[in-house]
């Protein structure tokens, strides 16, 4: 309701701004001599036309694809992205028309300038084209599970310069957009929501058996039995290396929950270490005394 509110205000702003500059003989002959509140009405009247566009594809693109009203799509991400540099752009250009400062001629002088200060801002700049190839791309959407780089974990905001992320431990994650680019994407959410895993790496001298290591984790996890599928318990070997060997715990959950995941997790991972630990106490029974 509140959005409606502001779209239709938004409408009757821009009626009575082109009313005053182009119908109202007095306002349009005060504005013809005075540079500075022209610069600002004309600022004004650039917001509101940038904004209401935006609303109005925004509005759209919400019913075409029968969004919830708390709900949003990259699609709008990148339409506020383009807004606000459209507004960034305006703004500067008003403040040098509100000092007096001819735009093109600026320009012509500046050139030189120009050049160096993209290539300072350059990181900034590929920022934000990679925000808007993410925001208008279906690599992956706002509560995807995701993992980006090293960082893993449900997105929260797609921004005009940097993303965030919610990760496992609830900690609130900004990575730039170029960084994202750069590194590998898994999108976890295009698979089974469901399908859990849980990586570790043991000392190969501390392995033993490894159905019985995974007996031991499976058994570890009977308490949440109502909430695993019963055959979906798997430990697969990722990588064997020269001291250690890199395993994945992988089972599927029946319901999304996420403190749920936290608590599966805690407790694989405390059986691991039970697991080691008690390979250690036999192996130091077992090794002859001096």
């Amino acid at each position: 309701m509140l959005k409606n509110l502001f779209y239709f205000a938004e409408l009757l702003l821009i009626a009575l701004l082109v009313y005053l500059k182009y119908y109202s003989a007095a306002v349009s002959n005060y504005l013809a001599d005075h540079t500075e509140v022209r610069t600002v009405f004309s600022f004004i009247f650039f917001v509101a036309v940038v904004d209401f566009v935006r609303r109005s594809f925004s509005r759209w693109y919400a019913r075409q694809h029968r969004l919830n009203p708390n709900q949003k799509a990259n699609f709008q991400y990148g339409l506020d992205n383009i807004a606000k540099l459209l507004i960034g752009m305006g703004l500067i250009v008003s403040l040098f028309a509100f000092f007096g400062v001819d735009i093109h001629s600026l320009l012509t002088s500046l050139s030189i300038v120009a050049a160096a200060i993209a290539i300072i801002s350059k990181d900034y700049i590929s920022d934000f084209v990679v925000g808007i190839y993410f925001s208008f791309s279906k690599d992956f959407e706002i509560n995807d599970y995701v993992k980006l780089g090293e960082h893993k974990g449900k997105i929260t905001e797609l921004q005009m310069l940097k993303i965030k992320i919610l990760n496992d431990d609830d900690d609130s994650v900004v990575i730039p957009n170029g960084k994202i680019y750069n590194n590998e994407i898994i999108n976890y959410t295009k698979r089974d929501i469901r399908l859990m895993s849980i990586d570790f790496q043991i000392n190969i001298n501390n392995v033993g058996n490894i159905e019985t290591l995974e007996d031991e984790l499976i058994e570890s996890l009977t308490m949440f039995g109502e909430f695993i599928e019963s055959h979906s318990f798997n430990l697969k070997i990722v990588e064997m290396k020269k001291d250690s060997i890199d395993f994945k715990f992988q089972y599927t959950l029946k319901r999304l929950d996420q403190e749920l995941q936290r608590q599966i997790r805690r407790k694989t991972v405390r059986q691991v270490f039970s697991h080691i630990a008690g390979r250690l106490v036999v192996a130091s029974k077992e090794s002859p005394k001096a």
